[in-house]
């Protein structure tokens, strides 16, 4: 039996990594293996070969699909046919026989369909089923991790929106949103920047179609997905412009938007807009931009009431917590670094490390960052301590082989922070050794292919030898 594969980055996975991956996603889904195992059958056909973290992510989106399709296919009907089918088609879901699903599908569609060609001529109810269903055999589509799945399912989507028409207006402008969303996956899972772009023509194409006083919330709603797919062909190209354009549709939403029209559009519009500036903002060293982005997660989190949503309230909470932590290191504000500190351990506390390590390990090194700052404005070397065990804590979930590139982020800030320890110890061995830990991710991350994560850690590497050669003179 292999007990290695090669992932992307160079690193060699155990199998015994692999499976415990599976077997976590899994259980975090209440999904059965069979489901997991049949989508890494496409994956491994696709000749795809993502990181272990990266596939987790992946195979974590996919079982969230499932527990939709299967909570769509539970509904009850009086139909005996239509009943039936759905048991069918519920069954072989959960044994991870995709095609059987799409045959039992297909065959509930043609049963809604009765042999009439003529949409027109349907009775509205007949050609919404029709379409949901075609909708269900689009969501079966993008259970396979291949491109050529993501365009099928886009094809689908698309065809249940014309099948409903005017039959339910909001329902078939639904699935034209979902169409967009299926083209940009081929960009988002596949790093193909034409899936981008097309979905960034295609949720163009239905704006122009729609009036932002009229159609408010439709129009705010292509708005959000608009942004999203800009925000992705920017991270895939490196083309900080197109998120200029993203945060240009949010703001221009939430201008005509109110909260009160549609209240989860509303906030997922506020942390859209968090979610791409916060990261610009470090990256320009804008301060107006990280304060625009904290206001507007801040306005969001106002009106949240956490027991409603608690996954996307730690999501927001974090990522705020996140821009206070990226103004606080510029600005040297001790207050926005506590309170930054105090959201990600908040974050923190309720995440599961065990079903979500990754997450946890992020937090870890998220809180390390923020110690490390307020470590440097100190005098007692316990917050720099605290923050070099944070940093560990982080490695421990963050292997080199099972995560180069996170491996190397946290290696080369707790080398710095173990910098900073020594030179306030006076300790030349320490800082020895802080600086060819750096000097080590470096060389890890240019081995993963990171171009830009190499430049971003070559800048702690000169600040490590600068603080090396100060202690040397003294």
């Amino acid at each position: 039996m292999l007990r290695a594969q090669e992932t992307g980055g160079g690193q060699v996975t155990s199998q015994d990594d692999m499976s415990a991956m599976i077997a976590r996603v899994a259980d975090r889904h209440d999904v059965p293996l069979a489901v997991l195992l049949a989508v890494m059958a496409s994956l491994v056909r696709s000749g795809v070969r993502p990181n272990l973290a990266r596939l987790e992510q992946l195979l974590g989106r996919k079982a969230r699909e499932v527990v939709a399709l299967r909570r769509r296919l539970g509904q009850a009907s009086a139909d005996a046919v239509v009943g039936e089918a759905r048991r069918k088609a519920a069954r072989a879901l959960e044994s991870g026989q995709f095609v059987e699903v799409e045959r039992a599908l297909a065959q509930l569609e043609l049963h809604f369909f009765g042999g009439m060609t003529d949409l027109s001529a349907m009775p509205s109810d007949r050609r919404i089923a029709a379409g949901e269903t075609r909708s269900d055999r689009a969501a079966i589509a993008l259970l396979d991790l291949t491109p050529a799945a993501c365009k099928e399912a886009a094809q689908r989507y698309g065809e249940a929106a014309a099948i409903i028409g005017q039959a339910d207006l909001a329902r078939s402008r639904e699935f034209a949103l979902r169409q967009g969303d299926a083209l940009a996956r081929t960009g988002e899972d596949f790093a193909e920047s034409a899936g981008f772009e097309a979905a960034i023509a295609h949720f163009r194409t239905l704006l122009s179609r729609l009036d932002n006083f009229d159609d408010t919330i439709a129009w705010a709603t292509v708005q959000e997905r608009l942004a999203r797919a800009l925000a992705g062909l920017a991270h895939l190209a490196g083309d900080d412009k197109r998120l200029d354009e993203a945060l240009a549709c949010c703001r221009t939403a939430l201008e005509d938007l109110r909260p009160d029209q549609a209240p989860l559009l509303w906030r997922a519009l506020k942390v859209r807009f968090g979610r791409i500036a916060i990261p610009l903002g470090e990256l320009r060293e804008n301060d107006d931009l990280l304060e625009e982005a904290i206001s507007a997660l801040a306005t969001a989190l106002a009106r949240w009431n956490r027991d409603g949503d608690e996954a996307r309230w730690l999501e927001a909470e974090q990522l705020i917590s996140r821009g206070r932590a990226a103004l606080g290191r510029r600005t040297s504000d001790l207050a926005l670094l506590e309170r930054a500190f105090n959201g990600f351990n908040r974050v923190a506390k309720a995440v599961d490390r065990a079903r979500e390590p990754l997450r946890w390990a992020e937090l870890q090194d998220q809180m390390g960052g923020v110690l490390a700052a307020m470590g440097e404005r100190y005098s007692e070397p316990v917050v720099l301590e605290e923050a070099v065990a944070a940093f560990g804590s982080a490695l421990e979930e963050r292997r080199r082989d099972r995560s180069p590139q996170l491996w190397a982020a946290s290696t080369a800030s707790q080398g710095l922070a173990s910098m900073q320890l020594a030179a306030r110890r006076k300790d030349p061995g320490m800082a020895q050794q802080a600086f060819m830990q750096i000097a080590a991710a470096v060389e890890a991350m240019r081995e993963a292919g990171h171009s830009a994560d190499v430049a971003m850690l070559q800048k702690k590497l000169v600040l490590a030898g600068s603080l090396a050669e100060g202690m040397r003179k003294r």
